[in-house]
């Protein structure tokens, strides 16, 4: 049986009053690197067949990868990273009902950008794949890490 409850270390991601509070549903786990995502898949980010739509995916994806950056930069809620470049593969479908997770992973970090990949998954099956580019934020002190 596939679990369709959001795991308990998830908390949703506080957006009202933006975009990311009208897509709605969208959690996340955050960590001193890195910062996981979750969404239980709902009929309003479907499309007409029934699976995720890739805008949602997209979205998903993105959050991921900047959260994660911002994670592993250490940088401050009011400062984000941009996203300059974005590649992505989309491998399966994501069906309504079920739990949608997103994992990103830096590659390599330099003092004005960041390298990061990502996959999003469900039921064991990964459903896209990416890579992308942050501009990192003003505030930011790195030095070139990989």
């Amino acid at each position: 049986m596939t679990e369709t409850r959001i795991p308990e270390d998830y908390v949703p991601i506080d957006q009202g009053g933006t975009f990311l509070g009208h897509v709605g549903g969208l959690t996340w786990r955050r960590g001193p690197d890195r910062t996981d995502t979750c969404v239980l898949l709902a009929p309003h980010h479907l499309n007409p067949n029934g699976t995720a739509h890739g805008g949602l995916l997209l979205t998903l994806l993105d959050i991921t990868l900047g959260a994660t950056v911002e994670s592993f930069l250490g940088v401050d809620a009011e400062r984000h990273p941009v996203t300059l470049q974005l590649s992505c593969s989309m491998l399966a479908p994501a069906r309504g009902g079920e739990l949608l997770f997103g994992e990103a992973t830096v590659d390599r970090a330099t003092r004005t950008v960041t390298f990061v990949s990502a996959r999003l998954h469900s039921r064991g099956q990964t459903v896209l794949t990416a890579s992308a580019v942050f501009r990192n934020p003003p505030s930011s002190t790195i030095t070139d890490r990989t």
